[in-house]
């Protein structure tokens, strides 16, 4: 009877699994302390800038102005990471090497294994060297990504064990592309409205200011604060949106060099070629 009684007390506290559970059941979010975190600082930060910016505008000095509300609007949506941003955008900007290691190991390895793996043909296209034979020794350079895949290939690991390998060193530098480059898409989708707030207080100011003795002289400052803030929101957004390109453009290059590398990897695996690591 006891033993029973244990039983179903083991029954009841275990978790079921069934379908009306699955669409009763709602979903729970986790907060993560150090994303709470981030997301306080880039809110203070952007409140700070932000009086900043308002300063710079009640002295006429709009395009200081926009400049600072850009950061703070770069402040707000990375916080803690915004000067990773900005080095990262000066790196791409003037650099054709990925800012992670192991994505330019990844591109390193490939380059090496196209070279080997491709078929080499004549000036007459005819075929002078043919597919690589199976059990053939293949040199790659000496990096972490390749002595991994030497010791996977050594160890007769199945592709999708290489294949997992391969993507923890794509994953990384994708991923801060990837965010680097929403973060500056947001800017740059942001910086117009703000340029539209200036251009409407300045025609505000202007309408206010219409009377029986009104001059064109009281209706140009006004006037130029509507110009001069939209001119200056759409340049802004112009020059993040140029650089939040580049990081698009990086995307794409490391996506199309993953995927060779997944093909090249999964070729020498079927053909139990050898790997050997030159230094």
């Amino acid at each position: 009877m006891e033993e029973e009684d244990q039983d179903q007390e083991e029954i009841q506290g275990k978790v079921v699994p069934s379908s009306i559970s699955a669409i009763v059941k709602k979903p729970t979010l986790g907060v993560n302390q150090r994303g709470a975190g981030a997301g306080i600082t880039g809110l203070l930060g952007f409140l700070g800038l932000l009086f900043i910016s308002i300063m710079f505008f009640i002295t006429e000095n709009y395009f200081i102005s926009m400049l600072v509300i850009s950061f703070g609007l770069v402040v707000y949506v990375a916080g803690m990471d915004t000067i990773k941003i900005i080095l990262s955008s000066f790196t791409v900007s003037f650099s054709s090497r990925h800012l992670i290691d192991k994505a330019a190991f990844l591109v390193d390895t490939l380059e090496s294994l196209n070279k080997v793996l491709s078929l080499a043909k004549t000036k007459t296209g005819e075929i002078k060297l043919g597919p690589v034979p199976n059990n053939a020794v293949i040199s790659l350079p000496d990096n972490l990504l390749s002595r991994d895949i030497q010791k996977l290939v050594d160890d007769g690991k199945e592709f999708d064990y290489v294949h997992y390998v391969l993507h923890s060193y794509y994953t990384e530098c994708h991923e801060l592309y990837d965010y680097a480059n929403a973060n500056l898409e947001f800017v740059a989708d942001a910086m117009p409205l703000f340029g539209l707030m200036g251009t409407i207080v300045g025609l505000i100011a202007m309408f206010d200011g219409l009377g029986a003795n009104v001059s064109i002289e009281s209706l140009t400052p006004q006037l130029a604060l509507a110009l001069k803030t939209t001119l200056y929101g759409a340049l802004f957004s112009s020059v993040y949106k140029v650089v939040a390109s580049r990081f698009d453009q990086r995307i794409k290059a490391l996506e199309y060099d993953y995927e060779a590398m997944c093909h090249a990897v999964e070729v020498v695996v079927q053909n139990k070629n050898q790997i050997e690591v030159k230094s």
